[in-house]
């Protein structure tokens, strides 16, 4: 048996060799992960918090280690920007200084294009004042927090009920597609075998930080809907995916997790603590799934769906934050003023995350939303000397909606197609110039692709090439939106070209 102090035998003469301080951080990272492939993404993540980042020598002593070929490694350390491969700047949160379309519309396209840096947007779109205090465990329980979990681990007759109530709540996925809650879990019930329940706290959609929101105010609350969905579904397996950029969250959220094993809420149940790599594809299921693999994240074709085979080939359940967190109004959980977040037990209740050029930036509780321009009203409106351009909704690859469509009812808008998606909205002035915003969106959408099919990879390219200048080729824009939404594997590319297809009408009429 090898020793674990002994060099690998990949490090032969002539070959790069990993320095000692560089070495002692891998074993370290070994030591608390293991060396079974499905912690390869944590073991990197380690050690870049140790290192900075990771060598070209570094990766080949892991692959060694973890008796995999160096490609395999290699192909997960460049699969996620936090792994901060081969950099010679240590991996930060660029939170004011990123290069995406909310940084760069506060801070002007010509500082962006000199100063720009690298890593993705932080997530701090909001420019909070303060955070909210989470609620603690003993506050939680003291608000009948956790009473189903008991109730479920006395009386397992009961799980049908809750999956009853769901039904009837007509519970819907908060990821932006909206998907029924209650049906998802009984294809995953109805394929056997042993589940596997996920929660995705990644939130990489661009100007989108409700879930994080709501994990600073109630960590508990989500954590009790993961516990009872899997419950419910039965899984012995409970994983916590979250984005590795909210660094305050994982404290908070390790703390819960922890008071809830000590109280003995977890019983049969491994929970885990897992961190994302900052892919934005990783919103995608399968991608996600595969990065718990310790694989590259890159969507597989459907069918199977997730619930039937996923996590190492088990049935697999992943939802979002908002999704479960909404959940628990479904047995009737307790409403307290004192956490404002609570409201989102009400289902007519949706949660904003509203950034850009208004003077109150931040997550919005809103009932009934009325218009666009409403919702700039609720984030105190524009900044001064600002006139409202309009509003990107819906994300990355959402719908930019001029001024003049913000004052029509929202429900007359939906009805019409929009979609609120993950319910991002960035607000825009009059002198912002609409293509440089739906070319800032091409980019990102460009950048994240995963590059594993070529309708995606290609299209969204040459997307963001024909939106940087010139004059608009519109049946070549016609084209690349047919073959993106048509062609690609999942939800990025499809969504990519049906972003194309809403944004060049606007364009074409803006430049007239």
């Amino acid at each position: 048996m090898r020793s674990k102090h002994k060099r690998p035998r990949s490090y032969g003469a002539g070959g790069p060799i990993a320095g000692t301080q560089e070495i002692a951080a891998i074993e370290t990272a070994l030591l608390s992960h293991g060396t079974a492939r499905d912690g390869l993404l944590e073991i990197l993540l380690d050690i870049r918090d140790r290192q900075g980042s990771v060598s070209q020598a570094g990766l080949q002593y892991i692959a060694e280690r973890l008796r995999l070929t160096s490609a395999e490694v290699y192909e997960v350390a460049t699969a996620f920007p936090a792994v901060n491969y081969g950099a010679t700047v240590p991996y930060g949160n660029y939170t004011n200084n990123c290069c995406d379309l909310v940084c760069a519309l506060l801070r002007g396209p010509a500082d962006i294009d000199r100063e720009m840096r690298p890593g993705v947007c932080g997530g701090r779109c909001d420019v909070p004042d303060s955070e909210p205090a989470p609620r603690s465990f003993e506050t939680f329980r003291a608000a009948g927090g956790y009473t189903v979990v008991n109730r479920l681990q006395r009386m397992p007759t009961e799980k049908n009920q809750i999956l009853q109530n769901i039904a009837g709540r007509n519970a819907v996925g908060r990821a932006g597609v909206g998907f029924p809650v209650h049906r998802k879990w009984q294809s995953l019930i109805a394929t056997g075998g042993e589940p596997v329940v996920v929660v995705n706290a990644d939130e990489g959609e661009l100007a989108t930080f409700k879930d994080r929101f709501i994990l600073q105010s109630d960590p508990h609350g989500v954590l009790e809907a993961a516990l009872v969905a899997a419950s419910v579904t039965g899984a012995k397996q409970l994983f916590f995916y979250l984005r590795d950029d909210y660094a305050d969250l994982h404290a908070i959220v390790r703390r819960a997790i922890d008071d809830t094993v000590a109280a003995g809420l977890t019983a049969g149940l491994d929970v885990h603590l897992r961190r994302s790599g900052g892919a934005y594809i990783c919103g995608e299921e399968t991608a996600l799934i595969a990065s718990l693999e310790g694989r590259p994240a890159r969507p597989r074709e459907r069918p199977p769906y997730p619930t039937e085979r996923g996590l190492q080939g088990r049935p697999t359940l992943v939802h979002n934050v908002e999704t479960l967190y909404r959940l628990r109004g479904a047995w009737g959980a307790v409403h307290e003023d004192a956490v404002p977040v609570s409201a989102l037990l009400d289902p007519d209740m949706l949660l904003y995350s509203v950034s850009g050029r208004v003077r109150k930036p931040g997550p919005k509780l809103i009932r009934a939303l009325p218009s666009l321009d409403a919702l700039v009203r609720a984030a105190g409106g524009m900044r001064e000397e600002e006139e409202l351009g309009g509003v990107v909704i819906g994300g990355s690859a959402g719908t930019i909606v001029p001024a003049s469509r913000c004052g029509v009812p929202l429900a007359e808008l939906l009805a019409s197609g929009l979609s609120l998606g993950t319910g991002s909205a960035v607000v825009f002035g009059k002198t912002d110039d609409i293509r440089w915003i739906a070319e800032k969106m091409a980019g990102f959408l460009a950048r994240e692709s995963c590059g594993q099919c070529a309708p995606c990879r290609i299209g969204t390219a040459k997307m963001a090439r024909a939106l940087a200048g010139g004059p608009l080729d519109r049946r070549l824009l016609d084209d690349l939106a047919s073959v993106m939404s048509e062609a690609s594997i999942c939800g990025l590319g499809r969504s990519a070209g049906k972003f194309l297809a809403r944004v060049t009408p606007i364009l074409t009429e803006h430049e007239r």
